[in-house]
């Protein structure tokens, strides 16, 4: 081996050395800019999978609550709102089914189901379809500081029912009711103050329903009347259940409220067997409230209700012609009774709508 070539031989080894070296260097700093994005997208999918699983607990907690609500008065509370729970929980399914998280997917399935079965199927005894109908009964909140009263004559005007409950008909509210022409009022004379009248184009005597639970002031409710309607053509009085039960806002609130409800279905059983009866008003009891059914069965009526899912009547809010609220005022009819049309009506000043019953009274 020559100098020359002992000299240039270490250069060249140097020079790959060097090589070697800045391409490690290289490789270290691709893999060091790779861990971040790599590091990063963990812990976001880990958040991801707990907001997932932590919305599942709190459908399953909501769930179960409602399941129970016979029994808890949070369930029933919630049980007011059962499409927007029904909403928010498919919305979370999408969310879950998007993120690929199956066993979350599975479950909220499952509970989606649940909450949206009573939607669409009908779990309470229904009056029979009728393809005419006799007497059209309309019940009606009109809030007792109701602005525009003479709306809601326009409205009576308008609807032309034969037999009209109110609810909240305080302060001036009688002197606008007694002035609607054709019709006869009930009410006040059985107890000054109370705010259940009803209004009827036929002759009728009224008195209040004996041994019932309390109803007014803080519980937001009213006394019931029964009214003895003389219809024409007929050997006995259509009996008028006319109530305003009292508002659920609080656990005593809804406790009385069942008591009030609990105790009217025994009333209505022990009337004389076929005794034709309405039970019309303000029930604060949505359709799928357990306690909606329980008053069915123990008084041996009938919904009028067409859909398991009927029209809103408490209102919280409209945007664009929607309501957005609860159903929780009712018309029920005694077995027998057929149900030509059941329908809402126009807003009149109140919180609630108008309920109208077309019914056939056999």
């Amino acid at each position: 081996m020559s100098r020359e070539d002992a000299i240039a031989r270490p250069i060249s080894e140097d020079r790959r050395s060097i090589g070697r070296e800045a391409s490690g260097r290289s490789e270290s700093a691709m893999v060091s800019i790779s861990h971040p994005s790599t590091a990063s997208g963990a812990p976001r999918s880990r958040a991801a999978t707990a907001l997932t699983w932590l919305a599942v607990l709190a459908a399953a907690l909501v769930t179960a609550l409602v399941s129970a609500a016979d029994r808890l008065w949070p369930g029933d509370m919630i049980a007011f709102f059962r499409p927007q729970l029904a909403l928010a929980i498919l919305l979370l399914f999408v969310a879950a089914f998007l993120l690929r998280r199956w066993i979350a997917t599975a479950a909220l399935a499952a509970m989606l189901m649940i909450n949206s079965l009573p939607l669409f199927v009908i779990g309470v005894p229904t009056a029979a379809s009728a393809g005419t109908h006799n007497l059209r009964i309309v019940t009606a909140n009109v809030l007792f500081n109701n602005s525009t009263p003479e709306r809601f004559g326009e409205i009576v005007a308008e609807l032309s029912p034969d037999i009209i409950v109110t609810q909240e008909a305080r302060y001036d509210w009688p002197d606008v009711l007694r002035s609607l022409p054709g019709y006869h009022l009930v009410g006040q004379e059985v107890l000054k103050w109370n705010s259940n009248l009803v209004l009827s184009r036929y002759p009728m005597r009224a008195s209040l329903v004996a041994d019932m639970p309390p109803s007014g002031n803080w519980l937001g409710g009213g006394p019931a009347l029964r009214v003895e309607v003389d219809l024409p053509q007929r050997d006995r009085p259509l009996i008028v259940y006319a109530i305003h039960s009292p508002t659920p806002r609080s656990l005593a609130a809804w406790k009385a409220r069942n008591r009030y409800l609990d105790a009217l279905a025994q009333k209505i059983a022990a009337e004389p067997e076929g005794t034709e009866v309405v039970l019309a008003g303000d029930w604060n009891t949505p359709v799928w409230s357990p306690t909606y059914a329980r008053t069915l069965f123990l008084s041996g009526l009938e919904a009028t209700e067409r859909s398991a899912w009927p029209p809103a009547t408490r209102l919280f809010a409209s945007l664009g012609g929607v309501n957005f609220g609860t159903p929780i005022d009712h018309i029920a009819v005694s077995r027998g009774v057929g149900v030509a049309a059941l329908f809402t009506g126009p807003h009149y000043g109140s919180d609630h709508l108008p309920v109208v019953a077309d019914i056939e009274l056999p």
